[in-house]
């Protein structure tokens, strides 16, 4: 069995065994409620397996234990019926055949962007597991492997208790020669043979910590990897189209991969995007009077250059500025000096304050004309010199349109905004932020616009105090630690991605500042004060950060020692609750 798969065969191996087992059970899938991208692969495949006449049920899931709820003992060993179960952005980080305890008539395949992948995952030995692996996307990571992972994998024992955690330092780790290079600088890929080595075992162990020290990365999204399944088969649509631009900047928006890897996501999607047509879907409208006019007849996906402005189309373009983590940490809108410089930088630029504060869609249509060449022209005078990237837009008509950003900010907040006190999301809430994913379904999508504001506002608020506050954040040698007081605003932030992006803001501030750049952690009381939200937060991918996020082994680690009770928060090992 080949472990390096195309997508197609991946889907192949999925819907034929999800037809074996329908008579007794529905393909079961278990989607992440941790992240957008996985809503956009969950819905994406959701339409290739409707198309094909595959049954299936979903349940969102936010810690292991909920998937016993659902499946009970039809995973195990005793179970006498076939099983087939899909994991979406979740599990491949952990031995899933070992914890899921997964029996010889059961089968879970994964989709997940999550890295590094546990190596009895990836497993010739393990017909059990079949995660979404293949060569080519795993060569564009950003944190690329030097050595073949496929081979490691094969070497591995299946019986042993290979865990992340396991490995630890050893004088192995830094021994001469672990890295080769061609003539051009460049790495070659590293084979895992024995022929040529001394000491075979030494040479597996030492490369197994090198794997799995990497730290936390991400691969290609889920949701990207879901659409060039239904573009193979032909099932694509201009939505699912959407959907993938929606899973790219959920990665973006987050941090969660570099300006090069997002750029040339954004070059593949804008080929489908040239390629479909959609551009070109007009047709005639006769008005009242008898003239005769073009207009769109659908939703059209454009691709332009946007700004770093978080929800502008929602808000207004002033407290868009004031509030947005890219010019507040640049300019320092918290203080009198930092607001009096914005309020400077739009006079220079001939914007009116007044019609700044007005919600964007109501201002002046010439300012909105004008605003790119402005800020192009004038932003270099006050540091911000990338101020734009490219984004995409989803146009309906002639006025109204929604970016990719904004929906990824506003079913976001919707994912937390209610949380069980285990950290799992109600399955409600995950219902309306899957219908808010709908192009028909926007009174939903702007209610979560809404509260995403009001996150971004108090992180402005808390990062502000936290910087000026002597004290506040604590800094050792390895690393800077804050922890958020009991607030209304610590009712907002004590969810993991709101507790990341306040940490990025403070990471950001301190950059600006000419601090020295350190891993931040950041502690928050969930709602009841009985349990503690814990997010480690490293270096930007799109900065240049050159090693992945590893303080999930080190919490877990120190939970272990100290009898402490724990749970990785929503998958994300970087993130946990005791």
């Amino acid at each position: 069995m080949v472990r390096e798969q195309s997508i197609e065969s991946f889907y192949t191996r999925l819907r034929d065994s999800a037809l074996a087992s329908a008579s007794t059970s529905p393909l079961l899938v278990f989607p992440s409620t941790s992240d957008v991208d996985s809503l956009c692969a969950l819905r994406i495949i959701g339409h290739v397996l409707e198309s094909d006449s595959v049954r299936y049920a979903c349940y969102p899931v936010s810690s292991f234990k909920e998937i016993y709820k659902y499946t009970g003992d039809n995973l195990g060993a005793a179970a006498d019926e076939p099983i087939t179960i899909l994991l979406i952005n979740w599990g491949c980080q952990r031995d899933l055949k070992k914890i899921l305890q997964v029996g010889p008539l059961a089968r879970v395949f994964v989709v997940d962007s999550h890295r590094p992948i546990h190596l009895h995952n990836l497993s010739d030995q393990n017909d059990r597991v079949i995660v979404l692996y293949t060569r080519d996307d795993e060569q564009q990571a950003d944190l690329a492997y030097d050595f073949d992972v496929s081979a490691l994998a094969n070497a591995s024992d299946l019986n042993s208790d290979d865990e992340f955690e396991e490995e630890s330092d050893s004088e192995d780790e830094n021994d001469s020669g672990s890295e080769e290079e061609d003539g051009d600088g460049m790495r070659k890929k590293r084979r895992v043979s024995v022929e040529n080595e001394g000491d075979p075992v030494k040479l597996f162990g030492k490369l197994k910590r090198e794997y799995y020290y990497m730290g936390n990365f991400h691969g290609k999204p889920s949701g990207c990897l879901m659409y060039e399944l239904s573009h193979f088969l032909r099932k694509n649509t201009n939505a699912l189209l959407w959907l993938a631009c929606v899973a790219l900047t959920d990665q973006f928006v987050h941090e969660r991969l570099t300006d090069e890897r997002y750029q040339a996501g954004v070059m593949e999607l804008e080929q489908h995007i040239n390629s479909s047509g959609n551009l070109d879907s007009i047709t005639s409208v006769t008005l009242k009077d008898g003239t005769k006019v073009t207009a769109p007849n659908s939703s059209r996906i454009a691709y332009e250059y946007e700004p770093r402005l978080m929800l502008l189309q929602e808000w207004n373009l002033f407290d868009s500025m004031l509030c947005s983590s890219y010019i507040a940490t640049k300019m320092k809108t918290w203080s009198d000096s930092g607001i009096k410089k914005m309020q400077l930088l739009l006079g220079r630029m001939g914007f009116a304050r007044e019609e700044c504060k007005q919600k964007f869609q109501y201002m002046s249509i010439e300012i909105k004309r004008r605003m790119k060449d402005m800020f192009e022209q004038y932003l270099p005078e006050f540091g911000l010199t990338d101020f734009y990237y490219r984004g995409f837009l989803l146009l309906h008509g002639y006025s109204s349109k929604v970016s990719a950003a904004d929906v990824v900010y506003g079913v976001t907040a919707l994912l937390e905004s209610f949380v069980e006190s285990d950290g799992s999301c109600a399955s409600k809430q995950f219902g309306e932020a899957y219908d808010a994913l709908s192009l028909t379904k926007l009174d939903k999508l702007e209610t979560g616009m809404r509260q995403a504001i009001k996150v971004q506002r108090a992180i402005l608020r808390q990062g502000s105090a936290a910087i000026t506050k002597k004290g506040s954040i604590r800094s050792g040698s390895k690393f800077r630690w804050v922890k958020l007081e009991d607030s209304a605003d610590a009712k907002l932030l004590c969810h993991p991605q709101a507790l990341t992006k306040f940490g990025y803001f403070l990471m950001d501030a301190l950059r600006e500042k000419g601090a020295r750049m350190k891993p931040l952690i950041c502690i928050c009381y969930t709602q009841e004060r009985s349990k503690v939200l814990i997010a480690a937060i490293c270096g930007k991918p799109r900065l240049g950060a050159v090693q992945g996020n590893a303080f999930g082994l080190a919490f877990r680690s120190s939970a272990e020692e100290t009898g402490a009770e724990f749970f990785h928060e929503l998958f994300e090992s970087s993130k946990i609750i005791h």
